[in-house]
């Protein structure tokens, strides 16, 4: 991995989390795609793009998720990859209010989990939360950066969500996790 791409790393993602797996489109477009390089350098500059929200991290690892794993593993082994529906639930049971929004996003054509490049990503106090690319980008950059969105929706209108949400977040189900795992 060159200089210049660690130095973005360094500004997106915490030292304890870049082995994390989760992070892997985001090294490898960083790496290979000159043009998507440049513009989160661009972003970076003028704060339209930042890292994926640290207390996100924690809120997840602290939700009450029905599945054989701690959710820390779902952002250690990459579960996000392929996966951007789902995750895009998950995160957003640890918000108060957001739109789900799917479409497509150009720089996924042809990846292994996206190769038609259909996505799934939160739309949040008017930034993009990507669970794929794990970063936060100001929607006015939605269009250069090749987001096309085709439906977004409020899921905490749907009732089996918010069911789901709150026994997600129920504290007297809470098993104490944190990140250091």
């Amino acid at each position: 991995m060159d200089q210049e791409v660690q130095q973005i790393l360094e500004l997106l993602v915490d030292k304890d989390l870049i082995e994390y797996k989760c992070f892997d489109i985001l090294k490898q477009k960083l790496q290979e795609n000159l043009e998507f390089r440049e513009l989160i350098k661009e972003g970076l500059k003028t704060g339209q793009i930042d890292k994926f929200p640290r207390d996100l991290f924690e809120k997840v690892c602290e939700q009450n998720i029905r599945a054989p794993f701690d959710p820390i593993q779902i952002f250690i082994e990459g579960g996000n990859l392929g996966n951007c529906t789902g995750m895009s639930k998950i995160v957003s049971y640890s918000m108060q209010t957001c739109d789900i929004c799917g479409g497509t996003l150009d720089i996924l054509i042809g990846t292994k989990n996206s190769p038609d490049g259909s996505h799934t990503w939160i739309s949040y106090l008017g930034k993009i939360i990507d669970t794929t690319l794990m970063i936060t980008i100001d929607e006015r950059l939605k269009t250069r950066f090749g987001y096309t969105e085709e439906n977004r929706y409020n899921p905490n209108v749907d009732p089996i969500y918010t069911v789901r949400k709150n026994y997600a977040n129920d504290p007297s189900l809470k098993k104490g996790r944190d990140m250091e795992r």
